[in-house]
């Protein structure tokens, strides 16, 4: 019995030990100059100082082009744009891709402020310090419910919508693995310890980011190395449990009705986090929205099919709002050696088409 006392308290404090050593070898935080050899588009970095917070966001494209804003999910950050972002800008749009607070390489303080109304101001305000009064805002996952945040909140600065499984209520925490995961992150004391073990761990972030996918072909080394980078932080873990104590959702599914900017709504067909039919269920509260389903996909289409993601914002986008002014001069310029007359006619619709207020001079990038 002696033994088996013995072997079992040895065992709990082998257990402690490897807690604890979890703990300690912990980074504090991500350095965005630590990491720059690893990054898609460093030159396009930067920093900005927003309602207090260092935010690092990502910007393409023409200054005085039409605003897409690009707005990530939970536990992600602007690498989920790297390959929508080219063809974006391509086609005559300034494409803003932000970190939201807390994750990539924005700041993350230890405060209270990361509800959904939080990252919503924090975003109109980085438009107020890039000078953008408009942006269609392009939104997934938890970024799709920042995106409705601010089209009920700050409805003039929203001029379309694009929602790629999009969270807008708690119907998620309800919806396995992530429903695990919540109830483990918003139990007390049991989130502190439990929360940075998981997170911690390569694999389990692999397990994870695997159950996002349907081809699981896209989940690389690279993509895999890509979101662990700053989960596996002391500053990142505690800005992803203080994100999931404060996921209240349900009063963005009660204001729906307040949404009048042309929507289209784009889902996997094979989306496990929020399923297809709570993309069917949100249609029906947006009579006007378009509703786009991407076959053989999962929940982050702009990763795993990227380029039918973009096409299809593009498309959305000229219908709804005709081509960019700067994509129209492109054309006009292209078109003088052969046909001098349609060139003009190019040429006069773009000197008539409005473009938003080029921006201020923004932070360096560090």
């Amino acid at each position: 019995m002696n033994t088996k006392r013995w072997l079992a308290a040895l065992g709990g404090a082998a257990l402690a030990g490897g807690v604890a050593w979890q703990y300690l070898k912990r980074p504090q935080d991500v350095r965005w100059m630590d990491c720059v050899g690893e990054l898609p588009y460093p030159e396009a970095s930067r920093f900005a100082v927003v309602d207090g917070a260092r935010l690092h966001y990502q910007d393409f494209g023409e200054l005085g082009a039409p605003a897409l804003l690009l707005l990530h999910g939970y536990c992600s950050s602007s690498y989920t744009w790297k390959d929508v972002v080219e063809p974006l800008a391509a086609a005559g749009y300034r494409v803003i891709a932000p970190d939201l607070k807390g994750f990539g390489f924005s700041e993350k303080p230890a405060d209270r402020r990361y509800h959904v109304q939080d990252q919503a101001q924090i975003v109109i305000g980085l438009l107020d310090r890039l000078g953008i009064e408009t942006a269609i805002f392009v939104g997934n996952s938890f970024g799709g419910a920042v995106s409705l945040a601010c089209a009920l909140m700050w409805s003039p600065r929203v001029s379309g919508l694009i929602l790629i499984d999009a969270a807008y209520n708690d119907a998620p925490l309800q919806q396995y693995p992530f429903s695990l995961y919540a109830q483990i992150a918003r139990t007390w004391l049991v989130g502190e310890v439990t929360v940075p073990l998981l997170m911690s761990s390569r694999q389990t972030s692999e397990t994870l980011l695997r159950g996002f996918f349907h081809d699981q072909r896209a989940v690389t080394p690279e993509r895999i190395a890509a979101y662990f980078r700053a989960l596996r932080t002391v500053e990142g873990q505690r800005a992803a449990l203080a994100t999931a104590r404060q996921w209240d959702l349900n009063w963005i599914e009660q204001e729906l009705d307040g949404i009048a900017a042309p929507t289209l709504l784009i889902w996997g067909e094979y989306d496990r986090a929020i399923p297809v039919a709570l993309g069917a269920r949100l249609l029906a509260r947006l009579p006007q929205a378009e509703f786009v389903v991407i076959p053989n996909c999962g929940h982050i289409p702009e990763e795993e099919r990227p380029a039918e993601t973009a096409a299809l914002i593009l498309d959305f986008c000229r219908r709804q709002f005709g081509r960019p002014a700067a994509a129209l001069s492109n054309v006009a310029a292209s078109s003088v050696a052969t046909d001098g007359a349609s060139a003009a006619a190019s040429l006069a619709l773009a000197a008539t088409s409005s473009s938003p207020p080029v921006p201020a001079d923004d932070t360096p990038s560090a």
